[in-house]
């Protein structure tokens, strides 16, 4: 390809528009280095790097040609302006996709493992790359973990780790790395990773999830959707439901996967779209549209199959057949219709864990491959030639017609073991008895079974051929001396025997065994002597000549075990001899036969099954095969001499009989030089050519600004100068496919991934600003097929561009032009042209175009054109950008076309109807353009639809239906709403004067306007009895998956019935009693003795449907039957719950006992917030002696207090983070503790966790409380204890307890613990109800000897 010459361009109009200062801030700031400080500087350092890449004697001259084409509207993506001909090591890519695998640190199916993926992503983005990941492989939540025994922590978790990573390197020098995270539709965890980012989670990361066609149908149909994944669930999942798929369509099969749960996929998609709607993520992917539309859809798919082929595949080598899970990265030679080529990847490799087909023929052969994998398929047939194609194994159907190999052009192969041992072997399987000490020949003369022992063996007969044969192979083996060969004919029976403990051996060696005479693979795959001599051994044992010239001749092999004959198929048809398998000659069933007593009766019968070889391949077996069985070698040989006509010719062909699912197993695939196709169990199948995208793939994007062609801009006669256009699109292809060869590459495999397939993205920007200037309003249709007529043009020049570079550089090493050129992909919707110099010359890069983002470059490099295929959000706006001092500085940023307009025409001219923004049109305008150009773009386009904030829901649901079924790759929406904020500020703002921070608005907290009146004194104070004599208790074994362990529920005699008992507290015991369990127990103990049965069924309540990571079943009192609970906490409670109500604990029917704890809650339901949310308090806990790093929060409400004033109490507990789960059930009681109106129900409870301790649970943390400036640790003797002193402390902070626990001011509800240490002095005095205390609050003042007295807190006021 030659450089034209460079032609000055015509100064365009916008040439006279003073540059933005903005643009020239942002240039600085991102683009420029060392001393530059324009536009052209920048571009006069790219061109040169980019030159780099030519001939040294044509380098200057193409880098003149290169900065013309940068100077007329090219814009390199950034990373290409920013690094090219610097000193950064960084790479001139902008995106890379990183695979992960579902292992910590190993690489699974071609996956490297979690680990080794986070450090290889650190890696790119430290080069300046952005990186892109399915995180689908990944097992989900809860699934087990065999190396360790445990549960899985699910995609979400490790994605938190990514994202930790992605805040904390730098990428290049200067930002932290963009990343993207997409998971499949069907994986367990789609439900959390579609909601991982509501709470602010992975603030770092852009997340999509991958939509396949069938769940889009689902959604249509109305039907369900299986998350399923191939790890296996823990046992509680299987509890709940989990259950093993074999195949997707029900069929048997091998591997297959697990399906955790079903979904209804109309709910499933209301959640994905709800969290679009609100908070613009997650986008969609329409995976099975990107793969049909991929140019090398015969090799690579995108983040879903990939042709590939089973391990029990027989591939023919140089060094004979071999099974593809012996050929796994390990370099072979392929025999492909008898011609060797090399294989270019190392051996096969792994390509992940599929569905499979079956695809069967009705001559016999048989494949096990993905639908996506090629096999050649007959198009044309005649007498005298065949012509044939490509065909994906899905797309075919029965009756169609594929190729087999033809080998005869091969002349062996080396391999183990010699035509003698194979003619035994042969033999043996054939009419032979493998015994634990022998392995034993039977050869038969029919006619000797009328003569009697004698010299019979001697005397020619039928079998002496054969016998003889035989008899000088067992020689070749090492015998005893003794070894004589050949016994006399067994009497009457016309029978000859050999025995021989050497062929057992050898039998052995090669896989058989006695009950198993068969072809084992190890003889399969023998020497080509040893195949012949073990086909001529069969053939002589259990084969037969039948028929004539008149009715065709055959060579025929019956046996009753079909896997058998197939492998006799593949071994014949290796050696060029093609067959056919009948099935069933003889269908199963039953017979009447001798007994063996002179009489006859029905014995079972197998199928019986028949291998036939008939035409010139009989010729063929004579010569390579033959008999030793002088009758059959004599008829066969009489046979062919007879035919006074030619053979019928071979050709080679099978018949497709079906095409069946067949399993989900993994799969595997390889590159062969050349000729791209290999032998799989004899059919002619076509090669991946690569390992698979999305690992290591990468995008090297640019854009042409279409404003920079727009002649005439605003007139009535304004037009695109498709010529200029055409110009700088064929320089920057060249330029794009420099930028591969020039880049730095953070890793290996992406330097690999690109050099095979040169994948490139030029693209434009300044659509919408362009068809402004064209006159063209952006929603209409004369825009968008302005905008297709745009792109067809890209998209020829691009493509011829890239032939040139074909013909001048070579085409990208995995082009196929029949394959690039086949099926329904976009090269093959190319011009008819362009296929055909294409297919001629070959293409350089596998994909040339994709329309991208460009941000910044735009503002930098093109006047702030609107971005990509975008229409402008808005024409001007005020950007807030922060300075190096820290400080923030505004500037006004205005749209090219608006500011051009306003150069051409004046400040005051009315704006044209082309003028619309982005928010001025519908959503269904905005996808319409996207489905116009996207025909004539072989990638991606990044296009926001964007709608208004009252846009309705049902609308935006259909939007994606719309996208779908219009055949887009995928759709991103942005509405602006009070969940995900605007984007930009298109007014200006004045600034508030500070003002106090409202309690009514951003501090809100929950309020309750009225309290109960709870009886003074009501609660019974829930202390342990002193039992000097002890007490009876009820013992039950909780079974846990984790271990079991002791329930203890203790009882005393009922108070005036002592035959009766009643429970008074309870405790676990056990090794393996989960960690928080036994905290819970003495809490609940308190409630036991709060003389309120319908406190205690609240509780329980509570409890019984706390969840936990895994469900379990356990026995359940009495009988033991199983029941199936959420988790150990709920399964307690249920245990606990029976045995109160055995003993009358809980309230019946009709129950009229008091319940004064229940009458002193101020709600008996959590208060709720409204959707803005309210104020928490929350502190972060860290144990490490536990392992225990989490989030404690108390929602906390506003209740009204004496005399008008307002106190704030916590109202319930959470937890978030890595804790243990039976805290959930500690967090439920103590949140209905904190809603008695008394705070001193809640002290009392705290108080009585400060000394629970836990083996091994002792920690070192800060004393909360202390003085300011303060600090001083202690040890805690568990978590919970550590708990319960940050909770008395938030009391404390908010005046209601003291630091101790106990409360500031008595209410007087809960009674006083009777007598001992514990009562507090002065407190006798049972609270009487009365006026408001001025001191404690509570209504408890009288008048007492002449003066008011609180009967609460003692207060002593007026006397008199």
């Amino acid at each position: 390809m030659s450089a034209p010459q460079v032609q000055p361009a015509t100064p365009p109009v916008a040439a006279e528009l003073p540059a933005q200062p903005i643009s020239a801030e942002v240039l600085k700031e991102k683009y420029a280095k060392g001393d530059e400080d324009s536009a052209l500087q920048v571009h006069q350092r790219v061109a040169a790097a980019l030159a780099q890449a030519e001939a040294a004697p044509r380098r200057a001259e193409w880098q003149s040609r290169f900065l013309w084409a940068l100077e007329q509207g090219f814009i390199p993506a950034g990373r290409i302006q920013s690094a090219a001909g610097t000193d950064l090591a960084a790479t001139l890519i902008n995106c890379f996709v990183q695979p992960v695998g579902d292992s910590i640190a190993q690489i699974e199916d071609g996956h490297p493992g979690i680990y080794t993926a986070l450090t290889e992503a650190a890696e790119t983005m430290r080069r300046g790359g952005g990186v892109g990941y399915d995180f689908s492989r990944i097992r989900p939540r809860g699934a087990w973990v065999g190396s360790t025994q445990s549960s899985a922590s699910g995609p979400v978790s490790y994605m938190r780790v990514f994202d930790r990573s992605c805040e904390t390197v730098e990428s290049a020098g200067a930002r932290r790395g963009a990343q993207m995270g997409v998971l499949r539709c069907d994986h367990p965890d789609i439900e959390e990773f579609i909601h991982a980012k509501d709470s602010g989670d992975l603030k770092n990361f852009n997340i999509s999830v991958g939509v396949s066609d069938a769940f889009m149908q689902a959604v249509k149909a109305d039907g369900e959707i299986e998350l399923a994944h191939r790890a296996e669930p823990s046992l509680a999942q299987k509890a709940a439901g989990a259950y093993h798929r074999a195949d997707p369509d029900g069929h048997g099969g091998q591997g297959g996967v697990w399906v955790y749960r079903k979904l209804r996929a109309r709910d499933l998609w209301d959640q994905i779209m709800r969290s679009t709607y609100d908070h613009a993520e997650p986008g969609v992917l329409f995976l099975d549209t990107i793969n049909r539309d991929n140019n090398l859809a015969y090799c690579e798919t995108i983040a879903s199959t990939n042709p590939c082929v089973t391990a029990d595949t027989w591939v023919m080598t140089g060094e004979g057949a071999r099974q593809v899970r012996e050929l796994i990265g390990r370099p072979f030679t392929a025999l492909v219709d008898g011609r060797a080529f090399r294989t270019e990847s190392d051996g096969f490799f792994a390509t992940g864990t599929k569905p499979v087909l079956r695809l069967s023929t009705r001559e016999g052969p048989v494949v096990r491959l993905t639908a996506e994998h090629p096999v050649r398929r007959v198009t044309r047939r005649t007498r005298h030639l065949i012509e044939s194609d490509w065909t994906a194994a899905g797309d075919l159907k029965p009756g169609d017609e594929v190729l087999l190999h033809d080998h005869r052009a091969a002349t062996g192969w080396d391999g183990a073991h010699t035509e003698a041992e194979g003619y035994l072997i042969g033999l043996l399987i054939g009419d032979g008895c493998l015994k634990d000490d022998k392995a034993v020949l039977s050869a038969w003369a029919p006619e000797l079974r009328a003569v009697s022992g004698g010299d019979a063996v001697d005397a020619p007969h039928s079998a002496t051929g054969l016998m003889r044969a035989a008899q000088a192979a067992a020689m070749t083996l090492p015998h005893r001396a003794d070894f004589r060969g050949w016994q006399r004919e067994v009497a009457g029976r016309g029978e000859f025997r050999l025995a021989s403990g050497a062929l057992r051996h050898l039998a052995l060696e090669l896989g058989a065994a006695p009950g198993r005479k068969t072809i084992t693979p190890a003889m399969e795959a023998g020497s080509s002597d040893f195949c012949r001599g073990l086909l001529r051994g069969l053939f002589d044992a259990d084969g037969s000549v039948q028929g004539a010239q008149d009715k065709g001749l055959s060579v025929r092999l019956t046996q009753a075990d079909a896997e058998l004959l197939q492998a006799a198929q593949r071994m014949l048809l290796r050696l060029g001899i093609a067959s056919t398998l009948y099935r069933e000659r003889r269908p199963a069933g039953v017979a009447r036969l001798p007994d063996g007593r002179g009489g006859r009766r029905e014995y079972p019968q197998q199928a019986v099954h028949e291998l036939v070889i008939s035409g010139d391949n009989l010729a063929r077996f004579a010569e390579c095969v033959g008999f030793e069985d002088d009758a059959k070698a004599q008829r066969l040989a009489q046979g062919l001499a007879t035919y006074r006509r030619q053979l019928n010719r071979e050709r080679f062909v099978a018949r497709v009989e079906a095409v069946d699912p067949d399993g989900v197993e993994a799969v595997y695939d390889v590159t062969v030089e050349h000729a791209h196709a290999f032998d799989a169990n004899g059919l002619m199948v076509h090669n991946c050519a690569e390992q698979p995208l999305p690992p290591y793939g990468c995008c090297c994007l640019g854009s042409i600004d279409l404003t920079r062609f727009v002649q005439r801009p605003f007139e009535a006669d304004a037009a695109f100068d498709e010529a200029g256009f055409v110009k700088v699109a064929q320089v920057a292809v060249r330029m794009l496919d420099n930028v591969l060869d020039v880049s730095v590459w953070p890793l290996p495999q992406q330097l690999e991934e690109a050099r095979r397939k040169r994948r490139i993205g030029l693209g434009f920007t300044g659509l919408g600003d362009a068809l402004v200037m064209l006159g063209l309003r952006y929603d209409t249709e004369p825009a968008r097929a302005c905008a297709r007529r745009i792109s067809e043009v890209m998209r020829d020049a691009a493509y011829e561009a890239s032939i040139e570079l074909a013909r001048e550089r070579g085409p990208f090493p995995l082009f196929n032009a029949d394959l690039y050129l086949s099926g329904s992909t976009f090269a093959t919707r190319l011009p008819a042209p362009l296929r055909e110099r294409i297919r001629q010359y070959g293409l350089r890069n596998s994909h040339l175009l994709s329309i991208a983002p460009t941000g910044t470059i735009s503002l930098a490099f093109a006047d702030n054109a609107s971005n990509g295929i975008e229409p402008a959000f808005s024409w001007t706006y005020t950007r807030k950008k922060r300075m190096p001092d820290g400080n923030l500085r505004e500037y006004a940023v205005e749209d090219h076309a608006w500011r051009l307009f306003r150069h051409l025409h004046g400040a005051d001219a009315p704006l044209t109807d082309a003028f619309v923004t982005a928010l001025e049109m519908s959503a269904q305008d905005h996808a319409a353009m996207v489905a116009a150009v996207a025909p004539c773009i072989d990638t991606a386009i990044s296009k926001t639809v964007n709608v208004p904030a009252d846009y309705p829901y049902a609308d935006f649901q259909g939007l994606y239906l719309q996208a779908w079924e219009a055949g887009l790759k995928g759709l991103a929406t942005y509405r602006p709403n009070a969940v995900v904020g605007s984007v930009l500020s298109t007014t200006p703002t004045p600034a508030a004067a500070a003002t106090p921070m409202p309690i009514a608005d951003a501090n809100r907290r929950l309020a309750l306007d009225r309290l109960p009146a709870p009886v003074l004194a009501s609660l019974r104070w829930p202390g342990r009895p002193e039992l000097p004599g002890g007490n009876p208790s009820w013992t039950y074994m909780v079974q846990h998956p984790f271990g079991d362990f002791g329930l203890f529920v203790g009882e005393i005699p009922e108070e005036g019935a002592p035959a009766r008992t009643r429970p008074f507290e309870v405790w676990v015991n056990g090794a393996e009693q989960p960690r928080g369990l036994g905290a819970m127990a003495k809490t609940l103990s308190m409630d036991l003795r709060a003389n309120d049965p319908a406190w205690l069924r609240l509780k329980l309540d509570a409890l019984a449907t706390v969840a936990e990571e895994r469900a379990f079943e356990m026995p359940f009192p009495p009988h033991g039957e199983k029941r199936l609970f959420p988790g150990v906490v709920a399964a307690t409670a249920a245990v606990i719950r029976w045995r109160c109500e055995q003993l009358g604990a809980l309230p019946a029917d009709g129950d009229a006992r008091p319940t004064p704890v229940m009458d002193a809650l101020f709600a008996r339901q959590e208060p709720r917030t409204g959707p803005s949310g309210t104020l928490a308090w929350s502190v972060d806990i860290d144990n490490p002696a536990a392992g225990e790093t989490f989030t404690l929060t108390l929602k906390e409400v506003t209740l009204p207090g004496p005399d008008g004033m307002a106190v704030t109490r916590p109202c319930a507990i959470g937890f978030s983070g890595n804790y243990p789960r039976a805290l959930d059930g500690l967090a439920r009681l103590l949140s209905l503790d904190m809603r008695v109106i008394d705070p001193a129900w809640i002290g009392m409870k705290l108080r009585k966790l400060l000394n629970y301790a836990e083996p091994l649970g002792h920690f070192m943390a800060f004393v909360p409380g202390l003085p300011h400036g303060q600090q001083r640790q202690q040890v805690w003797p568990s978590t919970v204890a550590y708990l319960a002193r940050l909770i008395i402390h938030r009391y404390a902070m908010l005046g209601v307890l003291d630091e101790q626990g106990f409360p500031l001011r008595e209410m007087g509800v809960l009674e006083s613990p009777r007598g001992g240490a514990g009562a507090a002095p002065g407190r006798a005095q049972a609270p009487q109800p009365g006026k408001p205390c001025p001191e404690c609050g509570n209504a408890t003042v009288i008048h007492k000897d002449g003066c008011d007295f609180c009967t609460a807190c003692g207060y002593v006021g007026q006397c008199g």
